[in-house]
């Protein structure tokens, strides 16, 4: 089954451009920070250990990542897109020896602009749906368009729990490029949505 995968930076638009690709191709989108929320919102055992992991702004293990995996993704798929994995090492080992990798985007981004996006992000408190003060404010502020329900700032992009991401990140799946060096392809994320979309789908096309 073909795969593609972006990396980048907590803010860089991983999950924007993901989803506007695996749109275009019919893929199975999957998001693990959605993974994630979903559980927690869910109360499953896995969903209460996550979210005490990322509220202290750490990465969620292998292991459970892995399990949450290997229990999302259809085998009947047309293909997978990725976001928000491989984050580590061991994970892109992973990814390596059960899907077949075609593509790797790495979204570029600095690490001032990715806090200005970040810390302009809002989520519904019922429906989930996601805000930006900076680039797709709500038409009332802190209200939600679709359901009218309060919006607020997740605990996982909160002043703290971003540092200790960031630094993550760079410790850990920034070093991912080396490995997917000969699938890498590098995008410049510091531009609107359409524009990084374009470059992303002219490199796929080609």
């Amino acid at each position: 089954m073909e795969v593609i995968v972006f990396l980048g930076i907590q803010g860089s638009g991983k999950g924007t451009q993901a989803k506007l690709l695996s749109d275009r191709l019919q893929y199975q989108h999957i998001n693990i920070g959605d993974l994630f929320r979903t559980h927690i919102k869910s109360k499953t055992p896995i969903g209460l250990e996550v979210n005490e992991i990322i509220k202290a702004g750490e990465l969620v293990s292998d292991d459970i990542v892995f399990e949450m995996i290997s229990e999302s993704y259809s085998k009947e798929a047309k293909g997978i897109i990725f976001d928000g994995f491989p984050r580590t090492m061991k994970q892109a080992e992973y990814l390596l020896q059960h899907f077949d990798v075609r593509r790797v985007y790495y979204l570029n981004l600095s690490e001032a602009e990715a806090i200005k996006r970040i810390s302009g992000r809002l989520i519904c408190s019922n429906c989930g749906l996601d805000y930006n003060v900076n680039s797709s404010a709500p038409k009332v502020a802190n209200i939600c368009d679709k359901c009218g329900a309060a919006l607020k700032v997740r605990p996982d992009d909160k002043p703290i729990a971003i540092r200790k991401r960031m630094k993550e990140f760079y410790r850990q799946t920034y070093l991912l490029k080396d490995i997917f060096h000969s699938l890498l392809c590098e995008i410049n994320a510091d531009k609107e949505v359409p524009e990084v979309y374009q470059s992303i789908l002219t490199d796929y096309l080609k």
